[in-house]
């Protein structure tokens, strides 16, 4: 008998230009050219997308597709409020759905937001990847169960995204300069 191989049910951010593209081709990658050359979330990125690689997880020349796999506690669905501290009032206006998706858990590098986030304000924007130590990486990386505490999130990064993976595709409840949401409301 043949075990069924292990995933993550995962939530994405996606605008509807991504979204038509996963609809009309079946599989979303991410191109490098959405982001600024210059810009230190793109060295960030390139770093992260060399640790999926150590993982054996080939991103074929793509940029990285970010997930969330838990949001506050283990395996649970991101709120508006975790949506609206990624989305500027431009994408909202350019709209943007929720995607929620089932993956194989081979083609997901689980990582600490928090940490994720220390490392780039800390090491990535002012240019200082030298100081990445194998501590700083375990931390980052130390996504199970038992290193989960209440209020940490955990991300995802995956090379594509196919559409036979989706449960559903959803609106996102917020509008552009609108902060008067449901906080507790579940994307």
């Amino acid at each position: 008998m043949v075990k069924p191989e292990k995933t993550y049910r995962l939530w994405t951010f996606q605008s509807v230009q991504s979204i038509h593209e996963l609809k009309s081709k079946g599989i979303l990658q991410a191109n490098w050219d959405r982001y600024l050359e210059t810009g230190y979330f793109i060295r960030a990125y390139r770093w992260m997308v060399k640790q999926m690689a150590n993982n054996t997880i080939d991103c074929n020349q793509y940029s990285p597709i970010w997930a969330w796999h838990s949001c506050t506690k283990y395996e649970q669905v991101p709120t508006l409020v975790d949506a609206r501290c990624l989305l500027s009032d431009r994408d909202l206006e350019e709209g943007i759905q929720t995607i929620e998706f089932e993956c194989p858990a081979s083609l997901a590098l689980l990582s600490d937001y928090g940490m994720w986030n220390v490392m780039l304000s800390d090491i990535f924007y002012p240019r200082e990847e030298d100081k990445i130590d194998s501590e700083m990486v375990a931390k980052l990386f130390a996504t199970g169960k038992k290193h989960f505490r209440r209020y940490d999130s955990i991300q995802a990064t995956l090379p594509y995204l196919k559409l036979e993976w989706v449960k559903e595709i959803r609106e996102l409840n917020l509008k552009p300069n609108d902060f008067s949401y449901n906080e507790k409301e579940r994307v």
